[in-house]
This record gives C-alpha cells, structure tokens and sequence, in this order.
C-alpha cells in the first residue's frame, strides 16, 4: 500500500520527449514500466511514479510505502528535469495526491481547478 502519495503539475513545451529522457536516465534504478494511453508509470521497489503530458505540461503523481522513498523518487524526477529540461523551473510544487485530481488539464491548472 502507498501511503505517501503526491502530485505535481510542470509547463513543459515537449512532455512527452521529458518522460521518454526520465525514462533512459532511471533505468537503473525502477524495474519496470506500465504503459497506458498517455500515461508511463514507473514501478520502483517502495513506489511508483507515475507520468501523464497532458495539454502542453506533465502531471506527475508518485506513491511509496514511507516518506523516504517517497522523497528518493520525487528527487529522482527533480533531477532528471534540471538535466534534460533546459529552462527547468527552479522549483516543483507537489501536492498530496487527494488535492490533485490526476484528470487535471493546464486549463484547469491556470484557473487553480485540481490544485486546493
């Protein structure tokens, strides 16, 4: 069971070309990925991370069993973004999943509609 679970929501001008650049740079350390539409879930020992581009930004929701690999997977993300993202914003803002529906649109998040 996840306990853990948050959500953010970036601006990105290419998402899909970030998750397909996450994907290569994490291959050590998940073990396996789950496909589904416009979603890549990646499956690692204590959690997931999950990664949806979604009108011209991603939605990223992550889950682990305990509050350090939780955090271990939300640096991961970070860190691959300020590596393959040239203008990286400086900081991610991520919310416990129950505030964040994971249907949320940019238009959605522009108008504060998801984030509460």
């Amino acid at each position: 069971m996840h306990e853990h679970v948050f959500a953010c929501y970036v601006f990105l001008s290419n998402p899909q070309c970030f998750v397909e650049q996450m994907r290569l740079r994490l291959a050590g350390f998940y073990e396996y990925t789950i496909e589904q539409e416009s979603e890549k879930t990646f499956i690692f020992a204590d959690g997931y991370a999950a990664a949806r581009a979604v009108d011209g930004g991603l939605l990223m929701r992550i889950g682990a069993a305990n509050l350090v690999s939780s955090h271990a997977i939300r640096i991961a993300f970070e860190e691959s973004m300020s590596h393959v993202v040239a203008s990286a914003p400086e900081k991610i803002a991520w919310y416990p999943a129950h505030q964040v529906s994971f249907n949320t649109s940019r238009t959605d998040v522009s108008k504060g509609v998801g984030l509460i």
